[in-house]
C-alpha cells in the first residue's frame, strides 16, 4: 500500500521528545478515559507516537481506532500500522468497493482485527472493547460531515472514548482553537513536540506581496517562485503548487453586457474546467457546455474570471515542459486509484512539480520535496467564517510542513495581497501560539 516507509518488525529509535510522550500516555493507559492533546510540528514523528501506544493497547487485549481526514492518509497510515501489526489492521473508508467494506467490517466484528483505520465514519466502526482512539489532524474540516446525518467524527470520537472508558489522543501541528483552549484549560493533557525528527530545520519561509513589482504578464507566479521552480527541477529536487481552489477559473463573465454564468438552482457563478470543457457548480454538480452564449444578450464573447488548480497546472507546464506534472484535487480524487497512483509517482519521485488543493497539504510524506509554493494564500480570508483566518493559517503551516522532510533544507514561497494579515504573518514564522492567543 502506499506510504510503505516504515520497514517490518524494525521501529525507529525514539527522539527524547518522542519518548516522553509515549512515557506521557502510556503511563495512564489503565486508568480508562482520558483525553489528550499532541502539538507536534510537521515532521516531529507523531505518527510513531500512535505506533508505540498502539502497541501497548494491543498488549492488554484492547482495540484500537485510528482516525484520519482523508483517504490517502488512510491508506499512507495503514502502510504503518501493517508493518508492526500485519492482518490485525482493518481498513474503513468510502473509497471501498461494498464487498470490500463487507469484508473489513466482517473482520471487525469477528474479532479478527483489532485495529480499525479510517476517514470520518469509521468512528462508527463494530469495534469491541476499544482501549484507545486517535484522531490525527484533528483540526481538520473533513471531518464534518455537512449532509444527511451531520456529525463532527472528532467530537463523535471523545464521546465514543468517555462511553468505552478508553484514552483518546488528538494529534496536529496545528490544533483546532478550540482543542488547543482545553489543553490550556486543563481539559485535555496537553503534550506537545517542538522538533522535526533528525534534527531537520523547519522550512526557511518568503512571504512575496503581490502589490508589489507586479509584472504585466498575467502570470500567476511572481518572478521570485518562478524561478525557485526552475531552480529546484534543475537539481532533481520536488516542489508542491498549492491552491485551493480547483477548475481552470473561478467564473465565466460576458465581455458585451458583464453578466456572470450562474447555476440556475443555487445563483452562484460556475466554475470553468478546461478539460471538461464545461463549466460546473461547485455545490450540486450542475454543469453547462463551455462554450454557450450569455444567456442575456446571446453575445459570444464570454472570457474566464480568476484562475484555479486546471490553470496554474497549465502554467507549470509551459514554464518547465521537461518536468513531469501532476495536479491533485476533487476532480482526480474522485477516482481513488488514480489518486493513489499519483501519490505514489510522487513519493517514488516519478513526478516533478505536484499541484493541488488542500488535498495535499495534510500529513503527506514526500522526502524528496524540498519547494513549497503558495499560488494565493488570500482565498480563504474572505470567506464567510468566524474560522476564516484559523484555517487559512492551519492550510499554510500544514503545507508549509510538506517542505524538507529528506536530506534538503525545505524553501517555502508564498504569494499574497495581505502580508501584513496575522494568519499569513504566523504561519510564515511558525507561530501558532501567538495565533491562538
Amino acid at each position: 500500500p502506499f506510504g510503505d516507509t516504515v520497514d517490518p518488525d524494525i521501529p525507529p529509535v525514539l527522539t527524547d521528545e518522542q519518548k516522553r510522550v509515549v512515557g506521557q500516555v502510556k503511563e495512564n493507559l489503565h486508568l480508562g478515559f482520558n483525553r489528550y492533546l499532541l502539538c507536534g510540528v510537521t515532521g516531529s514523528g507523531k505518527t510513531e507516537v500512535y505506533l508505540r501506544a498502539a502497541r501497548r493497547v494491543i498488549g492488554q487485549g484492547r482495540g484500537v481506532l485510528v482516525l484520519v481526514p482523508e483517504i490517502a492518509l488512510a491508506t499512507q497510515v495503514e502502510a504503518h500500522f501493517v508493518t508492526r501489526f500485519g492482518d490485525k489492521v482493518a481498513l474503513l473508508h468510502s473509497g471501498l468497493s461494498p464487498g470490500e467494506k463487507y469484508d473489513e467490517w466482517s473482520r471487525i466484528c469477528n474479532g479478527e482485527a483489532s485495529i480499525v483505520i479510517g476517514a470520518r465514519s469509521a468512528v462508527f466502526a463494530p469495534l469491541k472493547d476499544i482501549g484507545l482512539i486517535i484522531v490525527d489532524e484533528e483540526h481538520d474540516s473533513s471531518f464534518k460531515q455537512e449532509d444527511r446525518l451531520r456529525y463532527n467524527s472528532r467530537d463523535v470520537a471523545v464521546v465514543r472514548a468517555k462511553n468505552c472508558n478508553a484514552a483518546i489522543l488528538l494529534g496536529s501541528a496545528t490544533p483546532s482553537i478550540t482543542s488547543y483552549s482545553h489543553a490550556v484549560s486543563g481539559k485535555y493533557s496537553h503534550l506537545q513536540m517542538t522538533t522535526r525528527v533528525g534534527g531537520r530545520k523547519l522550512p526557511e519561509v518568503t512571504v512575496i506581496d503581490l502589490k508589489e513589482n507586479r509584472e504585466n504578464d498575467g502570470s500567476l507566479f511572481h518572478q521570485g517562485l518562478r524561478q525557485a521552480l526552475i531552480n529546484n527541477f534543475s537539481i532533481g529536487s520536488q516542489s508542491i503548487l498549492l491552491l485551493n481552489r480547483r477548475g481552470f477559473a473561478a467564473s465565466m463573465i460576458c465581455k458585451d453586457c458583464g453578466t456572470l454564468v450562474e447555476c440556475k438552482h443555487c445563483r452562484v457563478t460556475l466554475n470553468l474546467h478546461k478539460k471538461k470543457k464545461r463549466l460546473i457548480c461547485h455545490y450540486c454538480g450542475f454543469s453547462l457546455p463551455s462554450n454557450l452564449l450569455c444567456n442575456c444578450c446571446g453575445s459570444t464573447h464570454l472570457a474566464p474570471v480568476g484562475f484555479g488548480t486546471e490553470r496554474v497546472e497549465e502554467e507549470v507546464i509551459d514554464l518547465s515542459p521537461d518536468a513531469k506534472v501532476a495536479r491533485i484535487d476533487s476532480d482526480i480524487a474522485s477516482d481513488r486509484k488514480k489518486f493513489l497512483t499519483i501519490l505514489q509517482k510522487m513519493k517514488n519521485h516519478e513526478i516533478d512539480i505536484l499541484v493541488g488543493t488542500q488535498m495535499i497539504a495534510k500529513g503527506l510524506h514526500f522526502p524528496g520535496v524540498s519547494l513549497v509554493g503558495v499560488v494565493w494564500a488570500d482565498g480563504g480570508l474572505a470567506f464567510p467564517d468566524f474560522r476564516a483566518a484559523e484555517k487559512t493559517y492551519q492550510l499554510i503551516a500544514q503545507v508549509t510542513g510538506r517542505a524538507g522532510r529528506g536530506s534538503i533544507e525545505g524553501k517555502v514561497i508564498i504569494q499574497t495581497m495581505q502580508p501584513e494579515h496575522y494568519a499569513i504573518a504566523f504561519a510564515a514564522s511558525h507561530n501558532y501560539k501567538d495565533l491562538a492567543k
